[in-house]
Formats: C-alpha cells, structure tokens, sequence
C-alpha cells in the first residue's frame, strides 16, 4: 500500500524522538506525583485511625473522609493540567488511564461493602486492590520496585485477613509504605536523573 507521506528528514526525525523520550520521561513524574500524593495521604489516614481508635476516640475513622477529599481535589487539579500539557498519547498512557480508572470503580464498590459488611472484611480486598494497580502499572512502566510493592500488597493482604482490624490499619499503612512511597520517589529520583542527562 503506497502512502503520501514524505520520509522524515534527520533532523525531524531526531526531533521525533527527543519529543517521545520528554513524554515518557514525563509519564514517569506524572505517576510519582500520584503514588505519593495517595501513599502519603492513606499513610496519614490510617496511622490517624490506628492511633484514635488506641486512645477511645468515638469517631477513629474522621480521617479518612478529610484526606482522601482533599487528596481528590488536588489529584482533580493536577490531572486537569496534565491533560492540558499533554502533547502526545501513547498506549502506554492509555492503559494507565484505564487501569486507574477502574481501580477507582473497584475501590468504590470496596467501600460499599466496607460500610454495609464491615471495614474488617473490605481492607484486606483494598489491600490486595492496591497490589493489582502498582504490579501492573510497575509492569507497563518496566519499573520493578511497583512491581515487587504489588506482590507485597497481596501478600499483606492474606495476612490481613487474620488479624484483628487495629492491626489491619497498620497492615494498610505498611502496604502504601512498600507500593507507592518507595518506589514513587524512587520513580521521581529516576525521572530527575534523566532530567539531568
């Protein structure tokens, strides 16, 4: 099948792909800014949990609907002005959006049986949630510490189902800790060096 398209000339072509080597550059900082905005924020959320619910707090569970409200106002915000700033789609990009996308119909319906069936029986599935979203996002992006935080996930979460729900909430802080602060400043630490090359 013949085409009209000319042949690029050099330097058209390297300019092709400087501007493909800056997206997935860029990708890797647009997902470090979501594994820590949300690692931080559950991190936060959870630990306050635990330690309410140690001292006899009648409502433990207040930090949860503030940060991760707050948590959904800026990740509105950032992803609007990734999506201005976006030049270029790729497949790689695509499959985030959608993995994400339906991460967060699954957690929603987590949270309706957290509320209807009890949170003792909803983290650990939130957990092993978790270890789904970074194994493939650590798989898609070649980036093995998301994927060795993934397999961390489901394994915390198998022992979540046998401990006391105090417990659970230390299990969840430990499952953000592994899956998405270490590897998202490792993959922000790995984006700045190539910023610097």
């Amino acid at each position: 099948m013949e085409t009209s398209d000319k042949p690029l000339s050099a330097p058209d072509s390297l300019r092709l792909i400087q501007e493909m080597i800056q997206s997935a550059k860029q990708d890797l900082s647009d997902n470090s800014f979501d594994f820590l905005l949300w690692g931080w924020l559950v991190l936060a959320a959870s630990l306050a949990h635990y330690g309410l619910l140690q001292i006899g707090y009648d409502k433990p569970w207040m930090g949860w609907p503030v940060l991760m409200g707050l948590g959904s106002v800026v990740a509105f915000i950032h992803g609007a002005r990734r999506g201005r700033r976006e030049q270029v789609r790729t497949a790689q990009g695509d499959f985030m959006v959608y993995l994400w996308s339906g991460f967060g119909v699954l957690m929603l319906m987590l949270i309706g049986v957290g509320a209807v069936h009890g949170w003792d029986k909803a983290y650990p599935l939130i957990i092993g949630l978790y270890g789904l979203g970074t194994f493939a996002t650590g798989g898609a992006l070649r980036f093995r510490p998301l994927i060795w935080g993934g397999a961390a996930c489901w394994l915390l979460a198998t022992v979540a189902f046998r401990v006391a729900f105090d417990t659970q909430l230390l299990l969840i802080a430990t499952a953000v800790l592994v899956a998405y602060i270490i590897p998202g400043h490792l993959l922000k630490n790995q984006y700045y060096r190539g910023r610097a090359v």
